[in-house]
């Protein structure tokens, strides 16, 4: 749930939502990372009221913290707002920031005494797999990139957290599965689904084309918020065409 795009109301509504939605069989992790500071700390403080599982933060993209520790003590403040829940970092290419995520790490667990681990949303397969074997593999590092698992999953990854997973949970299932029964091609074929997909995302947007996907489970969950743009009828129904031409629904 991101917050750079929504206003705080509306964010703190949806939190809500989704704790009475879920009925508490879900483990629910709320992101609170906005560009100001005071915001961020508003939304943790407000998580902090909810039965969930932990809260997270993206790191700010505007004025971006340019070193290891600038990082960390905005993360603490972060943390320190729900005490009670555990602190997951959004490690995420899309916010600029280029800060090592070991090192992060490393020096976070030092002042951030309900750490959990981070969600790792980058390609850099090294930096995953130093940051899994920081002390001794202490923290939870789910894997981001939906289109490389098999190459997180090689890595040593234990989860992973994804936009696709939401329509297309049981293809990744199967992926997960062949991969543990060293079936390599058995995952190529699940990756040929999985390329079909992300090509209609990429054609598309992957956050407008990933709303018209729900339609395939008969969710409507709306057009994305500007300046995302919305597709046309016509867009959509040929990106639901191309959705179920890959087959990732049987």
């Amino acid at each position: 749930m991101k917050v750079y795009i929504a206003r705080l109301k509306s964010v703190k509504k949806v939190a809500e939502r989704w704790v009475t939605a879920s009925q508490g069989q879900l483990d629910l992790i709320i992101h609170t990372g906005a560009l100001s500071i005071a915001d961020t700390l508003e939304l943790a403080r407000h998580a902090e009221t909810l039965d969930i599982k932990a809260t997270s933060v993206i790191g700010p993209c505007f004025f971006k913290p340019s070193h290891v520790d600038d990082l960390v003590e905005y993360c603490r403040l972060a943390a320190a707002s729900a005490p009670s829940k555990g602190f997951y970092y959004y490690h995420s290419t899309m916010s600029g920031l280029s800060i090592d995520m070991e090192k992060f790490l490393q020096a976070a667990g030092k002042v951030i005494p309900n750490l959990s681990g981070m969600k790792f949303n980058s390609p850099d397969m090294y930096e995953f797999q130093r940051c899994l074997r920081v002390e001794g593999g202490k923290y939870d590092i789910p894997f981001g990139v939906d289109e490389f698992i098999p190459a997180g999953l090689a890595c040593g990854a234990l989860s992973a957290v994804g936009s696709t997973y939401n329509y297309a949970a049981p293809l990744y299932l199967e992926l997960i599965e062949r991969f543990n029964q060293g079936d390599h091609q058995g995952v190529a074929d699940c990756m040929d689904k999985v390329i079909a997909i992300i090509r209609v995302l990429v054609e598309y947007g992957g956050v407008a084309a990933g709303k018209v996907a729900m339609q395939l489970h008969g969710i409507d969950v709306g057009a994305p918020r500007r300046p995302l743009r919305p597709l046309t009828a016509e867009q959509k129904a040929d990106a639901l065409a191309k959705f179920k031409a890959a087959n990732f629904l049987s």
